[in-house]
């Protein structure tokens, strides 16, 4: 059992700014939670076996081959439905790898994944097959024949031999990662469950990999490791590809097979807590399911990991499906009470807050192979966004003079969520980058952010401290009914509700045919450094959209050749901005909140009103209407 207390207590949402909601919340917002959260968990249950269900209706599923056909065997053999022909396939496919020429098998990846009977994003998948389903497992044991089972274990024996190092899970490892963060995920996960699994068997025991150390020892050195990564991650701040369009989908199953595929009871535990924690975290910083504040290797385009998502939130009229995976599917875990909560009854909030999370990304070290990277746990990243009743605006708080890793800079995306109940999407107003290179965009920009206004500056190109593969920053306008027109070089939009104000600082603004999305006028070619602001509000800070505007025209703004100076909020809050420049990185001076610098090493992991922890902490608080939790990465239990 996972181990936290719940008391109970009453937590009303708190702003993190003095500023006061249109219409206070009603007192009994949480009322009937155990009943919410209860109804969700089991709309959650019947949504993972109707997708299992529709996995194994046709004979083939997406993606094709042997992918789509693990997917495939998983969830028959789950749903104890025609499982004759799931380990027909699987021996097949396992008697065809063992007969081959074995000679050339190395370390796998996504680009060369070789000629397994798995890819290299299915291997979490195939793993939990054999975990699940072998003669003495503790969960559905006797589902493989004895045949089948032994294939698939002398098959994974073969791979992990090679793929495994006791050198890469040292407690000196845990924030290296091997290749990206999902790489990473699914490489060092089923290592340990192969050799923890290989280790109770006589016949593989004393088996030596090809590093010279035995299947017992690897087993022996993954359960520490990973007793471990998961306290380390949830103290410094979870994710480097955070809220990834493409990766999410690949990272989070290895969290699920940890949790409840270990032998391990610390690290079920543990894994367990941290499932909690990421759930909240996502909640409380998504829109009706979509995600804003800064994310990483992301757009603003739809998030194939929402789906996923829905697995364990079961919102009425989104989908909930996997596609790369039926891990999530085939798991009992459900989100806590929290998570439910936040993604069901805790908005729209009673007044604005803040979120200030860190998160992971800056580079300590590359290793000479060029994949494995070391991260530095005090990374000087914050995801902050400020989130209203009726929009959410986040972005990345960095210093664009750090050498942060690819995945962290990589199509880093900001902007503003509008959150309007009666549009059918959540709409956004923020920014696009224009890919020029082979790769994608790179160290496009860099921003800050306070309260309910963000700064943009594009990057230089240059070798090592600038863009790549970066063209114009735009900013797109994709919000339902949302109404635009524009002022003295603003760009003023609303859609009933929320507002928002756009100007480029450094000339003009032109739009495209569809007037969807608006790109400066002056954009000097590679070494463009153009300045974007955006300011926020909505009917709850400034009663109407006629008013806001006013105000925007009210403030003052100042910009130099190297210089931003904003005031708002009739002048009580100001934000200074210095231009960076690659060619001098270490002239380049952090912006200024009101007269201080902003504050990249706060003292906190977690700082808002539902999850808050000192930063290396391993007590994380949840705070919620009646619900109140620690989530203690300490505990043994």
């Amino acid at each position: 059992m996972r181990n936290y207390r719940a008391l109970f207590t009453l937590v009303l949402i708190a702003a993190a700014f003095p500023l006061q909601a249109d219409s206070p919340p009603s007192p009994d917002r949480f009322a009937d939670h155990e009943k919410m959260v209860a109804a969700t968990h089991a709309a959650a249950l019947k949504k993972r076996e109707e997708s299992l269900h529709k996995t194994i209706a046709k004979d083939t599923v997406w993606p094709s081959g042997v992918w789509g056909e693990n997917l495939w065997c998983l969830s028959a053999l789950y749903l104890n439905e025609k499982t004759a022909r799931a380990n027909e396939l699987l021996l097949k496919r396992a008697q065809d790898f063992l007969a081959s020429d074995q000679t050339h098998l190395a370390k796998t990846s996504p680009e060369d994944p070789g000629k397994l009977p798995w890819t290299f994003f299915s291997i979490t998948d195939y793993v939990r097959i054999l975990c699940l389903f072998h003669a003495k497992s503790p969960h559905f044991s006797g589902r493989l024949t004895a045949a089948t089972e032994a294939a698939m274990k002398e098959s994974l024996w073969l791979w992990v031999r090679g793929e495994s190092r006791l050198a890469d899970v040292s407690q000196d490892s845990l924030f290296v990662l091997l290749g990206t963060e999902n790489h990473d995920l699914n490489r060092r996960p089923p290592c340990y469950l192969i050799t923890a699994l290989l280790s109770e068997d006589p016949s593989y025991r004393d088996r030596k990999l090809n590093d010279g150390r035995s299947v017992a020892e690897h087993a022996a050195a993954y359960t520490l490791f990973f007793r471990e990564w998961p306290r380390q991650r949830a103290q410094t701040g979870l994710w480097i590809e955070v809220g990834s369009n493409t990766y999410q989908k690949y990272s989070w199953p290895a969290l699920f097979n940890l949790h409840e595929l270990s032998p391990d009871p610390v690290i079920r535990n543990r894994f367990g807590l941290l499932l909690d924690l990421a759930c909240i975290e996502e909640a409380q910083i998504s829109v009706r399911g979509r995600r804003g504040g800064g994310l990483s290797r992301a757009d603003d385009s739809a998030n194939s990991f929402a789906s996923y998502k829905n697995l364990l939130f079961a919102r009425d009229g989104q989908a909930a499906a996997s596609s790369h995976s039926r891990v999530i599917e085939t798991s009992r875990y459900q989100a806590p009470a929290a998570a439910v909560m936040l993604d069901k009854m805790a908005f729209p909030a009673a007044a604005p807050f803040a979120i200030r999370n860190r998160v992971l990304g800056k580079q300590v070290s590359r290793g000479k192979d060029g994949e494995a990277q070391a991260i530095d746990p005090d990374s000087a990243l914050v995801n902050y966004a400020c989130r209203s009743p009726h929009y959410l605006l986040g972005s990345t708080l960095q210093n664009p003079a750090l050498t942060y890793t690819g995945i962290s800079r990589q199509k880093r995306w900001c902007g503003l969520l509008f959150d309007h109940p009666a549009a059918k999407a959540v709409g956004s107003i923020g920014i696009v980058i224009e890919k020029t290179g082979a790769g994608r965009p790179q160290h496009s920009f860099w921003s800050v952010q306070h309260q309910n206004v963000l700064l943009i500056q594009r990057i230089g190109d240059h070798k090592e401290k600038g863009a790549y593969s970066t063209g114009t920053i735009s900013m797109s306008f994709a919000v339902p009914g949302l109404q635009i027109s524009e002022t003295g070089g603003w760009i003023l939009a609303h859609n009933g509700k929320a507002f928002a104000a756009v100007k480029f600082l450094d000339g003009g603004h032109r739009w495209d045919m569809e007037h969807k999305v608006a790109s400066p006028t002056d954009f000097r070619g590679k070494a463009d450094t153009g300045r974007i602001l955006l300011h926020a509000g909505d009917i709850t800070t400034h009663g109407t959209f006629a008013r806001f505007c006013e105000s925007i025209l009210r403030n003052k703004l100042e910009v130099s050749a190297d210089t931003v100076t904003y005031r708002f909020d009739e002048g009580k809050q100001r934000i200074e901005m210095f231009r960076y420049d690659v060619a001098e990185p270490g002239a380049f001076r952090l912006p200024l909140i009101n007269g201080q610098p902003v504050n990249l090493h706060p003292s906190t992991t977690y700082d808002s009103p539902f999850l808050k922890s000192d930063f290396r902490s391993d007590r994380i608080h949840v705070n919620l209407g009646p619900v109140r939790q620690v989530l203690d990465f300490a505990s043994t239990r």
